[in-house]
């Protein structure tokens, strides 16, 4: 796109909004003095490999000039690759031509160049303004601390944050077990790693059946060893977690040769030695892996649960007298102990999909227009606009009173392909406020957990959800970044990891095993692992959340 694509309109546009100051205060002015004028602002959209608004389509963004005075005009910066993004992030430092408001993403170098933008005065520093509107802030403020920059300002809207996802109804990823030959063994479901070697030993010995049934370059073998590791992180914590109930100190249980890798490696060893694994673990490709796992051969699978519904469908085929095949069990730990760190209370991860800056060319009273609008589309009216569409066009209410899509809305859309959907504005504009929670209960069952076999899985995960607080205030370990030292060498030292395993797999002794964790951990200090797990600690130790 042409750098002009991304010129803001500057001083003209800010007029052109203060001439349409006409039209009919709509009936939330008496919440919003800010919807009292109308206005126009230009957002920009920065879209890759998906679509977004089509005019002679489009219902959502009328809707919401009708309710809030304030019109959004659609602009779509649309790149085939994240190469083509970031040079268009490039032009807007060296041209100064930034978009009156700009819908990005949120990688370390977007945010870097956002910095800059905002430390030369270019775009606005909201930190000020957005806790002024509750219940936006209440959606974004663990983003708002976790994005601050040194000099403690926000130049950003995180959107698409944390709080505004729903945790609890969606079926899991991780190892899925074969019901059908749970029952045939009467056995339960295993909850420790000794009797999950059990399970496969019988299915192999009893039934006839392949091991553990890994992706491509090992994937799914976290689900074995991380079984053995009392903590784990979450989001960018994670694998070099902080132990929240000791003064935050980083656990290193992965890249080195601690007490818990041995285990585990010895484990996953035995499993290999024994036959216990698929006998292509090493070399599968992910067309060979989804023809295995449909295959119905299999005792396990790694699996993401969208992946275990179409392997449950189609072994159907060939062992059509069961109602599904593959069901996640229970998590699975090596000791109470570890079961007992890993189930602490928890809360929505801090962090965001995307973000929204704001060119300080456009006047304060429309920058607040703009913000009152973002905060009324979190309540649940303005969730249903953004996530549902308009009553009677895109949906209806059901006898239980929960909304359910029209079908001529869903044969428009190819039965809500978001790509589809996002044309009318449905969907679109949850990437600017997301915020899920606030029209669960309006919802019918998830989609997701209609099938029985998902529903199955979902329920054998309860006791996470038993611990999942949605008020928690977030401890530090979830407002952990990662700094230059670990951008620079981390990398390396997860690729290196995968050569690992595949050495333990391969080995061909207990001693052998020993051996590899030892040089591996070897391995870990010569590539900087010291310095990152430093790095982390002084990062934690010297962070302060307001």
């Amino acid at each position: 796109m042409a750098a002009s694509a991304l010129s803001g309109c500057g001083d003209e546009a800010v007029t052109s909004s203060q001439e349409e100051g006409s039209t009919e205060a709509p009936e939330l002015a008496a919440t919003y003095p800010e919807f009292e004028q109308h206005r126009t602002i230009d957002i920009t959209w920065f879209e890759q490999g998906w679509t977004g608004l089509e005019a002679d389509k489009d219902i959502i963004t009328p809707e919401i000039e009708r309710r809030t005075n304030l019109k959004m005009n659609y602009e779509a910066m649309t790149v085939p690759t994240g190469d083509d993004y970031t040079q268009q992030l490039n032009l807007m430092i060296a041209s100064n031509e930034v978009p009156d408001v700009f819908f990005g993403g949120i990688d370390t170098y977007t945010r870097t160049v956002y910095e800059k933008l905002g430390q030369a005065g270019i775009i606005w520093d909201l930190k000020d303004l957005v806790p002024e509107y509750e219940q936006l802030n209440e959606l974004v403020y663990p983003e708002m601390n976790l994005y601050r920059t040194a000099d403690g300002n926000n130049y950003f809207v995180p959107t698409q944050t944390g709080r505004g996802y729903e945790n609890l109804n969606e079926p899991p990823h991780g190892i899925y077990l074969r019901q059908d030959y749970l029952e045939e063994l009467g056995m339960e479901y295993p909850s420790t790693p000794d009797e999950l070697y059990e399970y496969l030993k019988r299915c192999k010995e009893e039934l006839g059946s392949e091991g553990y049934l890994f992706g491509e370059s090992l994937g799914g073998i976290t689900n074995l060893y991380e079984m053995f590791f009392p903590l784990l992180g979450s989001h960018e914590s994670y694998s070099l977690p902080f132990d929240s109930e000791d003064n935050y100190k980083v656990c290193n249980y992965e890249y080195t040769n601690s007490p818990e890798l041995m285990e585990a490696a010895q484990f996953i060893n035995k499993l290999s030695r024994e036959g216990l694994l698929d006998k292509e673990a090493l070399t599968i490709k992910t067309a060979q892996y989804q023809s295995k796992a449909s295959s119905a051969t299999h005792a396990a699978v790694a699996a993401s649960w969208w992946d275990a519904d179409t392997f449950n469908d189609n072994a159907k085929a060939i062992v059509p007298d069961e109602e599904y095949i593959y069901v996640c069990p229970p998590p699975i730990y090596a000791s109470e102990e570890i079961k007992e760190s890993r189930t602490r209370p928890w809360t929505d991860w801090v962090g965001c999909y995307s973000s929204l800056i704001i060119n300080t060319d456009v006047d304060e009273e429309t920058v607040r227009h703009l913000l009152a609008v973002m905060d009324y589309l979190t309540t649940q009216e303005g969730q249903m606009l953004v996530q549902v569409g308009i009553e009677g066009e895109t949906y209806t209410w059901n006898d239980e009173g929960k909304y359910v899509f029209t079908d001529d809305f869903k044969e428009k859309t190819n039965d809500l392909d978001w790509n589809k959907a996002a044309a009318y504005g449905v969907f679109y504009y949850a990437q600017l406020v997301n915020n899920t929670p606030a029209i669960t209960e309006l919802q019918e069952t998830p989609s997701a957990l209609t099938r029985a076999d998902n529903l199955k899985s979902w329920e054998n995960q309860q006791e996470m959800r038993d611990v999942y607080d949605k008020h928690m205030e977030p401890t530090k370990d979830y407002y952990f970044l990662p700094g230059e030292v670990e951008l620079e060498k981390f990398p390396a030292i997860q690729d290196a990891k995968l050569e690992f395993w595949a050495k333990i797999i391969s080995a061909q002794s207990e001693d052998e095993v020993t051996q590899l964790v030892n040089e591996w951990g070897e391995t870990c200090k010569s590539m900087g692992i010291d310095e990152i797990v430093a790095e982390r600690q002084a990062f934690i130790d010297n962070l302060e959340i307001e």
